[in-house]
């Protein structure tokens, strides 16, 4: 149904609060966007058709050429609507409806910003549960060895016990004296090789460690406050953009590309408005000031997209997806 914009007409006392070219103008953009409005619906119910035609027809053989017929119209759709939101906007701005800049936050916000974004940087700066039980065990391993030598010293004692008791022809002692051998070997490669080598693991292990404790005895209250921030900053932007929607403010065209103009019913309207925000966020962190692209224009050639900006620009692409608006 085409919307009405009642500005004038109805009351017989009405002064006109536009000059007479600028009223006429007006009037055309409203009769573009009912104009508009009733081509997307007509177009809508005749790719509804079109769309249910297809399907019946997607298992005789020739599948791919009309999917690329729904995909045709689709495309279409999308151009329309695209106009009639640009017309709509026009009309809006035209009748005097106040613009929400969303990404003017201020200065207190960006400083917010910049305190969340360090987050990722100091986590860096720790050491991983992984990296501590390696060093762990490099400390557990000089006591292992340093058993492995008592075990070897006990046995030797035994065998030599067994030298001492039996007689030089007697079958027992040539196996102790091969015994004695093999433990007189490896008691020499455990002195020579495997405890020293331990020792310095050992000691560096430990050196690591007390390294890492004083990291993040420096590194977890910055952390902290990186969070805190965090946490804030979303506050702040959920605010504003409530503040706006509730105003019944223009919002941005990034916004609307993204999100659309308002939130959808039931449950799914937390998980848009929290996409919304950390949209925001993402703008106000990296200095994003497109006015038409959401996240600002894709990473380049050659860029490194395991860095943090393109990362979460990817979980933010998903969660705009996941809406499915």
């Amino acid at each position: 149904m085409s919307q009405v914009y009642a500005t004038y007409g109805d009351d017989p006392e009405f002064e006109p609060e536009y000059p007479e070219p600028a009223r006429r103008d007006l009037d055309e953009l409203f009769a573009a966007v009912d104009g508009l409005r009733a081509a997307v619906e007509e177009t809508d119910d005749r790719l509804r058709q079109d769309v249910a035609d297809l399907t019946e027809r997607l298992e005789s053989g020739d599948g791919h050429r009309q999917q690329d017929r729904i995909d045709l119209l689709g495309r279409q759709l999308d151009r329309l609507q695209q106009q009639v939101q640009a017309l709509e906007r026009a009309v809006r701005v035209s009748d005097g409806v106040p613009q929400a800049d969303l990404d003017d936050v201020g200065a207190e916000t960006r400083a917010l910003a910049r305190e969340a974004a360090r987050w990722d940087d100091l986590h860096q700066e720790l050491v991983t549960k992984e990296q501590r039980a390696r060093h762990e065990l490099e400390i557990a391993r000089l006591e292992s060895v340093r058993a492995a030598l008592s075990r070897c010293d006990a046995d030797l004692l035994d065998v030599m016990r067994v030298l001492a008791s039996t007689e030089r022809a007697s079958r027992a002692r040539g196996d102790a004296e091969s015994r004695l051998r093999a433990l007189s070997t490896r008691r020499r490669t455990l002195l020579d090789e495997e405890i020293p080598a331990a020792v310095v693991a050992a000691e560096q292990a430990r050196l690591a460690l007390r390294e890492a404790d004083a990291v993040e005895a420096r590194v977890v209250p910055q952390l902290e406050r990186a969070e805190r921030a965090w946490h804030d900053l979303q506050v702040r932007l959920r605010t504003r953009i409530t503040d706006a929607l509730g105003s019944n403010a223009l919002l941005p065209p990034w916004f609307g590309h993204a999100l659309g103009v308002a939130p959808p019913p039931g449950a799914s309207g937390d998980a848009w408005i929290r996409t919304a925000a950390s949209v925001l966020a993402y703008r106000v962190t990296f200095g994003i000031a497109d006015p038409a692209l959401p996240l600002g224009p894709p990473a380049g050639d050659g860029t490194d997209t395991t860095e943090r900006r393109w990362t979460w620009r990817a979980r933010l692409e998903s969660d705009l997806n996941e809406l499915a608006l």
